[in-house]
């Protein structure tokens, strides 16, 4: 029976994702300049400080490196304060888990201010424990050490915490190291969905296809 869970944030539970093809253009039409089409798919491979170059050089802009870098934080920060919204039926999801007793973390790459403000305003925060990131662990998803750092904390073995990830890296890491895992479908991981769904031990379009809480509960992953 499970008696944990351990939830990835962007792509997972946040429908975050599409903000990293559009923030060069919000950028730009914030300052009254017209984006080229396409400009979500070039930046999108590309590293800030690289994209930040990139705008510069493309659109000639006047402002410096560091300038163009605080205004596209300016625009992710109000993104994530005010806009992202939460993956069909999560919110659902996680107060049944809450409901149930199950204990719940948090295991992510990505900004944990940004990520908490937002999960605190689509009232979720207070269904975790904690938030563990791969910065404060020193690590990546490559590596195990934050979904067993999470299951620690939560105080179950791997077989019996459920983590739910939406990458390839993180279910093949997760499930590599004993962990069941749900794989939620997000359009980013589009290209990676066929290895996705190999090695997750269900893969779901949307947390409403998962069965009843009590279901799940009893499911034997092994």
């Amino acid at each position: 029976m499970l008696r944990g869970a351990i939830f990835d944030i962007d792509g997972t539970l946040l429908d975050s994702m599409p903000i990293w093809d559009e923030l060069g253009a919000r950028y730009l039409a914030a300052r009254g300049i017209c984006p080229e089409e396409g400009l979500g798919e070039i930046l999108f491979p590309m590293t800030i400080e690289e994209g930040v170059r990139y705008l510069k050089r493309r659109y000639a802009l006047p402002e410096t490196e560091e300038t163009i870098r605080s205004g596209l934080m300016e625009e992710l920060a109000l993104f994530y304060r005010r806009q992202v919204p939460l993956k069909d039926s999560a919110a659902a999801l996680l107060h049944a888990l809450a409901d149930q007793g199950i204990p719940m973390m948090l295991a992510t790459i990505g900004d944990p201010a940004l990520e908490e403000a937002a999960l605190r305003r689509l009232g979720v925060w207070d269904c975790f424990e904690d938030m563990l990131t791969c910065e404060e662990l020193k690590t990546t998803k490559k590596e195990p050490r934050i979904y067993l750092e999470a299951a620690s904390r939560l105080g179950t073995r791997p077989g019996e915490t459920l983590v739910f990830e939406d990458v390839y890296v993180g279910v093949h890491t997760a499930a590599a190291a004993g962990f069941p895992v749900i794989a939620v479908e997000d359009e980013a991981s589009s290209s990676e969905r066929a290895a996705i769904r190999a090695e997750a031990d269900l893969y779901i379009a949307s947390f409403r296809d998962l069965p009843p809480v009590r279901e799940l509960l009893r499911t034997d992953w092994r």
